[in-house]
């Protein structure tokens, strides 16, 4: 870099250093963009900051450089550079931006008057939409595509991406930076050609389709179809053959979410779903598909749809890996309350019949006490182990927490105080081979037409739980007193607090 600078004549070389210096550091915007004279030759630097550390200074830096013919570039003949600070609420345009936009092809921020007339020359309002959206969405994704499409045919669409560059404490995008270009032309363009290679590029290296509405042919590139196990001849160009390799379970929301897009412009020009798709072999990938409309006819219909596949799949094996986590117990390897809760207004949402069954582990305490907390471990493992073994792949068995468990039956009560019996009587033959006594008290609600909200059959089942317990604790206690006396040799007295 000090070779570099060393060929800049010495005021450009200060003012470079100065603009560079601010940009890095943290004082500016975290978007740089200057015009300098270099070896004779007139250059335009585009400057973003990535990535910084905790004081602001720039960690890793994308940087451009341009040769400029002249002091400015024809509209319409390359790209622009923006960026948008929240805080001061300002939209800053490079020269090009402006000027593809129809603007006074000077650099400076968006005033209301540009805005206006932005909103007059493009379909902008939906497309500023979705952006502000993005933005207040905590942890948003990096990168954002939008199309922007002329208010007449005359124009030609043009492609924003945004990146976001700063986000606050609570991950919401502070600073955002981006690029505007011409897209394609206004009219369907011939499947294929460089546009297509340039969107690919600006988007992901993955599977590339291009769908020309007008004839129905699709073009799947060959990394579209190796990623799926294809080839052009098992994967004929037509729409037919994605639709009818979508999951059923995702037609609704890729299917004819993309047939909406297709058939008007009030869908929006631009759409992102996450998905299965079947692959040669049977076997289902999640992929990340997005598309943009190119253009549309006189009525609104889409002419041509270009879009990507990302491969996901690693990414929702670790979004269920982490789903599981959230949800299940990690002692007992049972369902949690968060799960339980979820399920719960499902349940109610369905209104069949709902019986919720109410476990709680007599003695844990002093088992913990007299044995160690490893042994309260392990009898509460053994209590979901048993607990299991008497429940339908349909039903949940969750732990609340301490010593108590849920089992939620979608059946009527009298089949559930059937298996209740058949869970006594496996209890006892636990109990009777003299391994850690398992003394459970049971709380039976139900409701076999599902009127009664489960919140109410959940406050039931405890309470009759309870009594229960006040019922056999000291029956309960004097087993596993006399159980602890047997195993440890010493004496558990009558009177002990902890009972």
């Amino acid at each position: 870099m000090a070779d570099f600078l060393d060929r800049l004549p010495e005021p450009q070389r200060r003012f470079l250093q100065r603009q560079r210096e601010m940009a890095l550091t943290g004082k500016g915007s975290g978007c740089l963009s200057c015009a300098y004279t270099y070896n004779g030759r007139h250059v335009r630097e585009d400057l973003n900051i990535i990535q910084s550390d905790a004081d602001g200074r720039a960690q890793t830096v994308l940087a451009t450089l341009d040769l400029l013919d002249d002091a400015s570039l024809p509209v319409g003949e390359d790209g622009g550079y923006w960026t948008y600070i929240r805080k001061e609420g300002d939209l800053l345009l490079d020269a090009r931006c402006a000027g593809l936009l129809g603007l006074r092809s000077v650099a400076g921020p968006l005033d209301r008057t540009s805005l206006r007339r932005l909103r007059r020359l493009y379909r902008a309002a939906g497309a500023l939409a979705r952006l502000r959206r993005w933005l207040d969405i905590p942890l948003c994704a990096g990168r954002q595509t939008l199309l922007l499409m002329p208010s007449c045919s005359e124009g030609q669409p043009l492609l924003l991406t945004a990146s976001v560059l700063k986000r606050d404490e609570g991950g919401r995008a502070q600073v955002v930076s981006g690029s505007l270009a011409p897209f394609l032309a206004g009219k369907a363009a011939p499947v294929g050609g460089t546009d297509r290679l340039l969107l690919a590029m600006d988007a992901c290296s993955d599977g590339l389709w291009d769908w020309d509405a007008t004839t129905g042919k699709v073009y799947y590139s060959q990394s579209y179809l190796s990623m799926l196990g294809h080839t052009s001849e098992t994967y004929p160009a037509d729409l037919d053959s994605w639709v009818r390799a979508v999951h059923p379970d995702d037609y609704e929301k890729t299917v004819n979410m993309q047939m909406r897009v297709a058939a008007s412009p009030a869908e929006g020009d631009s759409f992102s779903c996450t998905y299965r798709i079947r692959r040669a072999d049977g076997s289902w990938l999640w992929v990340l598909g997005r598309g943009c409309v190119t253009s549309r006819d006189s009525g609104g219909r889409a002419l041509r749809i270009v879009g990507m596949h990302t491969d996901i799949s690693s990414l929702q094996h670790d979004r269920n890996v982490l789903e599981k986590k959230i949800r299940i117990d990690p002692l007992t390897g049972v369902y949690n309350r968060y799960h339980l809760d979820g399920l719960l207004q499902q349940v109610h949402k369905d209104r069949g019949p709902l019986c919720i069954l109410m476990a709680d582990v007599n003695g844990l305490k002093m088992i913990n006490d007299h044995l160690g907390h490893h042994a309260g471990d392990e009898l509460l493992r053994t209590a979901a182990q048993q607990l299991l073994k008497h429940i339908r792949q349909e039903d949940c068995l969750a732990r609340l927490g301490g010593d108590e468990f849920v089992m939620l039956l979608a059946c009527p009560e009298e089949v559930v105080r059937k298996r209740l019996a058949v869970i006594r009587a496996a209890l006892a033959v636990w109990n009777a081979d003299g391994g850690l006594p398992l003394e459970l008290s049971f709380g039976l609600a139900s409701s076999d037409d599902g009127s009664v909200p489960p919140e109410v059959l959940l406050r039931q089942a405890d309470g009759r739980m309870m009594e229960e317990k006040k019922q056999v604790r000291a029956a309960s206690h004097a087993r596993i007193r006399a159980w602890l006396e047997a195993r440890t040799g010493r004496k558990v007295p009558v009177d002990d607090p902890r009972l």
